[in-house]
């Protein structure tokens, strides 16, 4: 019996000892690529329209986190060929090295594309880009890129534009060049299933709610943390949670930090109480409540994400965010058709830009929002797509599915919110969710 006990905690000590490799080598991708002088570089930008792209500094890029972080998977792998453990633990410990692998590889094809002087180097290194962005974050289906692109363009009345749109309208179709034909249709749910899903939400998020002051017109990014933080200490207050909410200067868009547990506003943003509302559920509801279960846990991905999970954690927040604003709406068309015109068109990031500039002017869009979405077709290089942001059209999608098929069922928020940062229509993702949950690890 002591052997077996011995044994059982051998086992325990070799699985954390490679969870613990691997949570070392974990990283957030996107905080690595952004851009640290976005700022001075958007304004060059804009101020120089003959400029083919921003001149980035990619300061969060080191080559040697990279490769200290590649040589300890590699040494994780070596220890797991050799480990003692059941087949259960040492599949999910394959699956994340691969996943770790994945994002640092993609870190590395960065800084080699952007360190290459040499065309043929330059070449080489794209190609590795290439392959290295579709591994993590999957390829833009041409189809539906088609579909988007067309919609929004349809949804243009020709014969009601002044001569000067009808310029602009023209210049965009020869800068876009020929749009085929496609058939692809488009998920949206019921608007029954919004109205009931919209009532669990509000009931669901009542607490966090209640903080936000009904007497406000607009909230500043400072009063944004301070709700936060005033949330996570008031309805945790049994729990010991380590995020908080803090100004980041270099960011652009409020985002949770699953590495550094801290949920990030930039400088000097303004807030509607509608769009305060909604990232409130968006960013603590939804990404930091998806990783508070297991943010102690022993494994580290529990809490940061299993591999696959953001198009579902992303597809989550978009459609909590949509309920509480009592409105479904296409979410990620914008970023899905930026990247679809440098993947499929081979756009650079001024032509995305003026694309995407010219669609907004002709569909009364803002066109201040533009610079940002394109920085983000483009993060890591400036040059080269980064498929990242089809997780929001193609997440919402998904869960907006998986809500009008599971609405009855009372388990739906706790798959939702309360069992970790899974993909759960990944089977083999929530059977390991489900061990944890009932048998531990």
């Amino acid at each position: 019996m002591n052997g077996e006990k011995l044994s059982s905690v051998e086992t325990k000590d070799e699985f954390l000892e490679i969870s613990d490799q691997i949570a070392r080598s974990d990283v957030t991708v996107y905080e690595r690529l952004n851009p640290t002088n976005t700022k001075a570089a958007k304004e060059e930008f804009l101020a120089n329209p003959d400029m083919v792209r921003p001149n980035y500094e990619q300061g969060g890029l080191d080559g040697d986190e990279i490769g200290e972080n590649l040589n300890r998977l590699l040494d994780a792998e070596e220890e797991l060929k050799s480990a003692d453990l059941p087949d259960a633990r040492r599949r999910l410990l394959e699956c994340l090295i691969e996943d770790c692998r994945k994002k640092n590889d993609f870190l590395a094809a960065n800084l080699v594309y952007n360190s290459a002087t040499e065309p043929a180097m330059k070449q080489a290194a794209a190609e590795h880009h290439h392959d290295a962005n579709e591994a993590l974050y999957g390829a833009p289906d041409e189809d539906t890129f088609y579909a988007l692109l067309k919609e929004k363009i349809d949804s243009i009345d020709y014969d009601s534009l002044s001569d000067e749109d009808k310029k602009v309208y023209d210049d965009l179709m020869s800068e876009i060049g020929p749009i085929p034909e496609t058939t692809s249709e488009r998920f949206k749910p019921k608007q029954e299933t919004v109205e009931q899903f919209a009532e669990l939400v509000n009931y669901f998020f009542d607490g966090f709610l209640k903080h936000i002051p009904q007497d406000k017109e607009s909230f500043s990014s400072e009063d944004m943390v301070g709700m936060i933080n005033e949330i996570l200490d008031e309805e945790f207050q049994d729990e010991d949670i380590p995020y908080r909410a803090e100004i980041k200067p270099s960011a652009s868009n409020a985002s949770a930090n699953h590495e550094d547990r801290r949920i990030y506003f930039p400088e000097g943003k303004s807030y509607t109480p509608a769009r305060a509302k909604a990232l409130i559920v968006h960013e603590l509801g939804t990404h930091v409540m998806r990783a508070i279960p297991y943010t102690n846990h022993d494994v580290a991905a529990f809490s940061t994400g299993l591999p696959g999970n953001e198009e579902f954690d992303e597809g989550v927040a978009k459609a909590v965010e949509q309920a509480i604003n009592g409105k479904y709406e296409d979410s990620g068309i914008d970023h899905y058709i930026n990247i679809g015109l440098a993947n499929f068109k081979g756009k650079n990031f001024r032509q995305v830009y003026d694309i995407q500039c010219k669609l907004k002017q002709l569909t009364g869009g803002k066109t201040d929002t533009v610079f940002n979405a394109v920085q983000r077709c483009f993060r890591g290089t400036g040059e080269l797509p980064n498929n990242k942001d089809l997780a929001y059209y193609n997440g919402a999608n998904r869960v907006w599915k998986y809500i009008e098929d599971h609405l009855d069922d009372p388990e739906l928020f706790d798959h939702l919110f309360l069992t970790g940062k899974l993909d759960y229509e990944d089977d083999a993702q929530e059977s390991i969710s489900y061990e944890v949950r009932t048998k531990g690890i």
